[in-house]
C-alpha cells in the first residue's frame, strides 16, 4: 500500500516523528476512550437484567436499544487500535505512519456513536422523571460541550490562533 493511497506524503510522516507521537501515547487515547465506552455500556446492559418493569414503555425500550448499540459500535471503534497494533506489529516507518493515521481515524469516528450513546442514556434516565421534557434537558445538557468547543479561542492571542 503506497503512502499516497493513505495521503501521506514523507513530510507527513516526518511531521508524526517531529511531534514526537509514539504509538503508546495514541494506545492510551485508545485505552481511556475504551474504559469510558465500556463502562457506559456495562451500566446499560445491567438495566434491562436488574429490573425489566422500569422500562415498561416502548419508547424507553427504543431509548435503550439506541444507548446500547451506540456504546458498543463506540467501545468496537475504539478497540481497533490495539488490536490494529497488534496484528501489524513490528513496523517500519511506514508502517508507523498508517497506525497513526488509521487510529486517528478509528478514534474520531469512534466519538461520534460515544457522544450518541451519552446522548440516549441521559435521554431515557431523564424520561423516566420528567417525560418529554426530557429531550430538551438532554440536548442541553450534551450541547455544553460543543458551545465550550466554539468558544475555546475567545481571549487567546493572536499568535495562538
Amino acid at each position: 500500500m503506497s503512502d499516497e493511497r493513505l495521503g501521506l506524503s514523507p513530510e507527513e510522516i516526518q511531521r508524526f516523528e517531529e511531534h514526537g507521537v509514539v504509538i503508546g501515547d495514541v494506545l492510551a487515547e485508545a485505552r481511556l476512550f475504551t474504559t469510558v465506552s465500556g463502562i457506559l455500556f456495562g451500566f446499560l446492559l445491567t438495566a434491562p437484567v436488574a429490573d425489566t418493569s422500569q422500562l415498561p414503555g416502548v419508547i424507553q425500550r427504543i431509548l435503550l436499544l439506541l444507548a446500547l448499540v451506540c456504546t458498543a459500535s463506540a467501545t468496537l471503534m475504539f478497540i481497533l487500535p490495539p488490536l490494529y497494533h497488534h496484528l501489524r506489529f513490528p513496523m517500519d516507518q511506514k508502517q508507523r505512519a498508517q497506525f497513526f493515521w488509521r487510529s486517528h481515524k478509528f478514534l474520531v469516528w469512534g466519538i461520534v456513536p460515544l457522544y450518541a450513546g451519552v446522548y440516549f442514556s441521559v435521554f431515557l434516565a431523564l424520561y423516566s422523571l420528567i417525560g418529554a421534557y426530557a429531550v430538551i434537558l438532554a440536548t442541553g445538557i450534551l450541547i455544553v460541550p460543543f458551545i465550550a468547543y466554539e468558544l475555546r479561542k475567545i481571549g487567546d492571542p493572536k499568535e495562538l490562533g
